[in-house]
């Protein structure tokens, strides 16, 4: 037999099996009509928070316009790693529970990008073989440093608490600068399964809360535990599911949180009866991105929810304490609220004030902003 023509350096090689296009219909690589030749390797390093993870995904489609043929590796944690799967922009996924170092020690990349400022995340980049980088290394003592010029910027926002109250540039937009690539921003992208989307469905068919209505609203109240007023107050959702209903009674408004929330939003659906349909707290991400989808809005903390929102194109309206609201970018869809309260962007854990960012949003104002959207 003579001897094929193999294209080792297509995006769709395998090595130890036939590509898609083979399987499909037999073709050959010396006329495949899909050769896609890989011209540029892009290593991306970002670990955690999933909600971050996610929000990253901004970064995708300019790096792919800038860099004609790149093949793009993103290391994260398995817990992030299901946001990235059907990205059409991601070709392979590591996990740093898995095997990833023995792929760092083989192979080369043409550019590496760790945009966060952790000893962890940096530590990845500096041992991965790149040509170029961007973002932050770590040096031979352990300690983060910031790689390049666009990034001195946002690792003195993660130093000085001044240098982060005072900034008014969106994360994507410091995470295009980071990187070199061209404004706009562009939104996250997140791609649901059929799993998921049949999980929404089951829950949308059963729920007797949603039966007539003309359109729905999450009340998502999911903002981890690391925040005390990353949360709305118990008496600011129940004040706003009430209000809400009475004036729009033909409203359908779905509840949902983390596994943090369980407690809270079990007192919550206690006080408010069957004015709310539960979705529950303990949904896979690609559930509660499928609940999301069902969504015409959805009121949310500064969190994976609202990273979730905006990535599926629904109006988000996002509630902000302690963290930087001037840093969250809904893309033109939804809101971004906050109290004119002095200490805000405060990023402490725990807060003993009287007065406060979130008790200071009245369900009243909340209501006025979300039927903007509706």
């Amino acid at each position: 037999m003579e001897p094929l023509l193999i294209h080792t350096d297509c995006r769709y090689y395998k090595g130890s099996m036939p590509c898609t296009f083979h399987k499909q219909d037999g073709r050959l690589c010396e006329s495949c009509a899909d050769y896609d030749p890989v011209k540029f390797r892009i290593l991306i390093v970002k670990l955690a928070a999933v909600g971050d993870v996610l929000r990253t995904t901004s970064i995708l489609p300019a790096l792919k316009r800038k860099y004609d043929g790149a093949e793009i590796t993103w290391i994260t944690k398995s817990s992030g790693a299901p946001l990235l799967h059907g990205n059409p922009y991601v070709d392979r996924i590591l996990v740093t529970e898995g095997e990833y170092s023995a792929y760092l020690q083989n192979e080369e990349f043409d550019l590496g990008i760790c945009l966060d400022a952790d000893q962890h995340s940096a530590t990845i980049h500096s041992v991965a073989r790149c040509k170029e980088r961007s973002g932050f290394v770590c040096d031979a003592a352990g300690k983060v440093q910031p790689v390049n010029k666009r990034a001195h910027e946002w690792w003195l926002m993660g130093v000085n608490d001044q240098r982060k109250k005072a900034n008014r540039k969106t994360y994507q937009h410091i995470m295009y600068e980071i990187c070199g690539l061209d404004l706009p921003t562009l939104p996250p992208q997140l791609v649901l399964n059929g799993s998921a989307e049949n999980v929404a469905k089951s829950f949308m068919d059963k729920n007797e809360a949603l039966k007539g209505a003309k359109k729905i609203l999450g009340l998502n109240t999911g903002g981890g535990g690391r925040w005390q007023y990353k949360k709305w107050t118990f008496e600011g959702y129940v004040g706003f599911i009430e209000l809400m209903k009475k004036k729009h009674p033909d409203l359908g408004i779905v509840l949902v949180g983390g596994p943090e929330e369980v407690e809270l939003n079990k007192e919550i659906l206690k006080a408010v009866g069957n004015k709310v349909a539960d979705a529950g707290c303990n949904n896979s991400l690609m559930e509660f991105g499928g609940i999301v989808n069902l969504f015409d809005a959805m009121l949310t903390s500064d969190s994976l929810g609202m990273h979730i929102g905006v990535a599926l194109g629904k109006p988000t309206i996002v509630l902000v304490g302690p963290t930087s609201p001037w840093e969250l970018d809904v893309f033109g869809k939804g809101d971004v609220l906050y109290s004119d309260i002095e200490c805000l962007v405060c990023y402490r854990s725990r807060c003993d004030k009287t007065v406060t960012c979130m008790n200071t949003l009245s369900p009243e104002y909340v209501v006025a902003q979300v039927e903007k959207h509706l």
